[in-house]
């Protein structure tokens, strides 16, 4: 059985979003069984988030009401930690790029050298 918001805290709402952010940096998310390791994994991690999301003074929460019992959030990625990302990444063979660095492969031979091969004309 996925992933589900229920796996991860009783706010639906939060545990949603949670979810869905987790999703987007890493794919598997959506696929792993909450009963296998990493789907555990992803679930401790997750649940972290949780609670450093609706934890006051993190930077994830702005504000919240006592006697209303609203809460505002401000951008769900500001919950995930460096950590975090890095770490359910690695749950989907996910690899992460350095700062500032592309994402991705790219060929090793140049276009020019499909004109003129190196050491042809030397």
């Amino acid at each position: 059985m996925p992933i589900t918001h229920s796996d991860i805290g009783s706010d639906e709402q939060l545990a949603r979003r949670i979810l869905v952010r987790a999703r987007d940096i890493a794919h598997c998310v959506a696929t792993l069984d909450n009963e296998s390791e990493d789907g555990k994994d992803a679930i401790a991690i997750l649940k972290g988030v949780y609670a450093r999301a609706s934890d006051v003074g993190t930077g994830a929460v702005a504000s919240r009401s006592r006697n209303g019992t609203s809460i505002s959030l401000r951008d769900i990625k500001s919950a995930f930690t460096v950590e975090d990302v890095s770490n359910l990444r690695s749950l989907c063979d996910t690899p992460s790029a350095p700062a500032g660095m592309p994402r991705g492969s790219f060929p090793a031979d140049r276009p020019l050298s499909k004109l003129w091969a190196e050491g042809e004309y030397s």
